[in-house]
């Protein structure tokens, strides 16, 4: 294992705004890019990636596994076109090449079933990091409006995001009026499908499941990204999870308490041991 101490007094360069990450990034995992609208359609995808993770977990490759999806032999809907954009969200959100890891996760935890906790809170994590609108969506608007009241979530918080966005990514200027409103809708009906959500036509906030293993993954992400020691506890990505900093630390005492990793709180301090395997394999 290797230690990360470090005092609030010396600070560290950043990549990541605010939230001081350090400047060493060892594996990119969540997207940098400009907004996209590659999720106006689809959905979560949970059944479909259950079935393609479940296909994994047999040993198959991914290369067989995509055949089998082109086919129709894999997924079940009727036209060939959509069964490849089907695949290619499902790769883009789910099959990062930087995190074999994590896909052999996933392919072990579909076996408890397409809609365990386990499963499908890493699969939120994974559609939240690789798409930036959607992580700045719930870090920056959703995580504001506090859970606790179970505000309404509406389509126009959304869409507002991308109105303030305009100005500085020029690409959504571009996109009609018809795409923005399917984008805004396909990103609630994901959160809704994650856990997020909750509601049909009206939506309301809640607080996402956060499982040990899902805890851990995140925390793996943030060591490969080259986040270390109270920066950790800082980063944006718990927010994905509505989390405040004292909750995090309190979910990394847990799994202190398991042995996964070793960590220590006090006052301005912060001691945290991860083992070694994260830095140095992808």
């Amino acid at each position: 294992m290797k230690t990360a101490t470090q005092r609030i007094g010396k600070p560290l360069a950043s990549t990541h705004g605010d939230d001081g990450v350090v400047a060493l990034r060892a594996v990119v995992v969540r997207d940098t890019g400009p907004y996209s609208a590659r999720n106006s359609s689809k959905g979560a995808l949970i059944d479909e990636a259950r079935r393609v993770f479940a296909a994994l977990a047999l040993g198959q490759s991914v290369e067989s596994v995509r055949e089998e999806v082109f086919r129709g032999t894999l997924l079940t809907q009727r036209s060939r076109e959509n069964r490849e954009r089907i695949w290619t969200s499902i790769q883009q959100r789910y099959l990062s090449p930087t995190t074999p890891w994590l896909t052999s996760q996933l392919a072990n935890l579909c076996e408890s079933g397409a809609h365990s906790r386990e499963f499908v809170t890493l699969l939120y994590l994974l559609y939240a990091l690789r798409d930036r609108l959607t992580f700045d969506f719930v870090t920056k608007v959703l995580s504001d409006k506090g859970h606790q009241s179970r505000p309404v979530v509406y389509r126009n918080d959304v869409l507002d995001l991308l109105n303030q966005a305009a100005g500085r990514e020029p690409q959504i200027e571009r996109w009609s009026e018809s795409t923005r409103i399917k984008l805004a809708g396909s990103i609630l009906t994901a959160l809704r499908d994650f856990g997020v959500l909750e509601g049909q036509q009206k939506k309301f906030l809640v607080r996402p499941d956060l499982p040990l293993s899902t805890a851990e993954a995140l925390l793996r992400v943030l060591i490969a990204e080259g986040c270390r020691g109270r920066h950790v506890l800082r980063d944006s990505a718990w927010r994905l999870f509505l989390l405040t900093e004292p909750e995090v630390a309190s979910s990394l005492a847990k799994l202190a308490q398991q042995g996964t990793i070793r960590f220590e709180k006090a006052g301005a301090t912060v001691v945290l041991e991860t083992p070694r395997e994260w830095e140095d394999q992808p």
